[in-house]
């Protein structure tokens, strides 16, 4: 991934492949905002019990580093499932936040914003047809294929060519961090069959749950080839990310963000 300096100390990662096709995008590290304490600094999450005027400004922060008027903001109340919600317009303050775990946009002038804390944020952009959306991906959208809902999405609604579209899987827990349990096995089993072996490492005797190559191949499935994987784990840099495993559910969220 590149990593770019901004003022405050705000510090974001891009996709290598995004950015070569002119994608902008943006995921910002946990550093150079003002929350405190659990939510140490740059939290864009406001329902986690942190200050919400120290989230409105790191809010600001964030959006003027990238040169991103905030009013051009778009987010959900995302909910671990796999609803999808295309959007022509900003999220107005007053709007109620909808519940989605997806959202594409074929509308310049708007900024798609999703949250993360160990779970998987997939960026993904249709070039030609100029259609950007971003998703989230924990063990629950995963399980229910999140990815392959999104991609279905652009190609009912855009008209979009899987062979045209470029995807990005970012930092989230690796599976080293996340151990998880036998009824795993068994949920997994059952939706992806025998491709549920590569998805659930054996590590020490227990099961550990490989997100990034589960969310891979799930996109694979969908016909999309060009997949880059950031291979940054969440928990194990807590300075540089929240990780809700990691910081035993008391964090903030990191944002991400894409626009045309």
């Amino acid at each position: 991934m590149i990593i770019q300096e901004h003022k405050y100390g705000i510090r974001t990662y891009h996709f290598s492949n995004l950015s070569q096709s002119g994608i902008f995008h943006a995921i910002f590290s946990r550093q150079g905002g003002v929350s405190q304490h659990a939510f140490l600094s740059l939290n864009f999450g406001g329902t986690v019990g942190d200050d919400p005027d120290h989230v409105l400004e790191n809010h600001k922060r964030a959006f003027n580093a990238i040169n991103k008027p905030l009013d051009s903001r778009f987010d959900v109340w995302q909910v671990h499932g796999k609803d999808i919600l295309i959007t022509d317009h900003p999220r107005m303050d007053s709007e109620t936040h909808q519940k989605a775990d997806g959202i594409i946009t074929a509308q310049s002038g708007i900024t798609l914003l999703m949250r993360f804390a160990d779970c998987v944020p997939v960026m993904v952009a249709d070039p030609e047809n100029k259609i950007v959306g971003i998703y989230h991906a924990g063990w629950q959208g995963t399980l229910l294929k999140v990815g392959a809902e999104f991609i279905d999405t652009m190609k009912n609604r855009f008209h979009s060519k899987v062979e045209n579209l470029i995807a990005g899987i970012g930092p989230s827990i690796c599976s080293e961090c996340y151990q998880v349990g036998e009824d795993f096995k068994l949920k997994f089993k059952k939706v992806f069959k025998k491709n549920h072996e590569r998805m659930l490492k054996v590590i020490n005797g227990s099961y550990h749950l490989d997100l990034w190559l589960a969310n891979r191949m799930i996109l694979e499935e969908s016909g999309v080839k060009n997949i880059e994987v950031a291979g940054i784990c969440t928990a194990h840099n807590p300075i540089e990310w929240y990780s809700h495993r990691g910081e035993v559910g008391k964090t903030g969220r990191f944002g991400a963000v894409i626009s045309l």
